[in-house]
């Protein structure tokens, strides 16, 4: 099965490095793409945010957004937990592995 995700002219699919390097040497920003491309991959944390907020919101005088602020985080960060490098490996300089000496 082959993950692919359509972001305007972008396309990424599980050959995402070319893509990406090509985005980033057209000077576009390939992070919105990543977060389209990694989301799924956080199917259980999406999930539980969902839950929080359909919880909260059957409740009267109850602002999901302030009451589910640790599930958002947790999805949050394991969606930069899968784009960040991802965007890391593709940067000029990163050829070795790292970029700072």
């Amino acid at each position: 099965m082959s993950n692919q995700v359509n972001f305007g002219e972008g396309k990424i699919n599980d050959n995402y490095p070319s893509a990406i390097k090509t985005m980033l040497e057209q000077g576009k920003d390939p992070k919105e793409l990543l977060i389209q491309y990694c989301r799924p991959q956080c199917k259980w944390y999406d999930d539980k945010y969902d839950r929080c907020v359909k919880a909260f919101l059957s409740l009267k005088n109850a602002d999901p957004e302030k009451n589910c602020m640790y599930p958002y985080r947790d999805l949050v960060t394991c969606v930069e937990a899968c784009v960040q490098p991802k965007i890391q490996h593709a940067l000029r300089g990163n050829e070795h592995g790292f970029i700072f000496h």
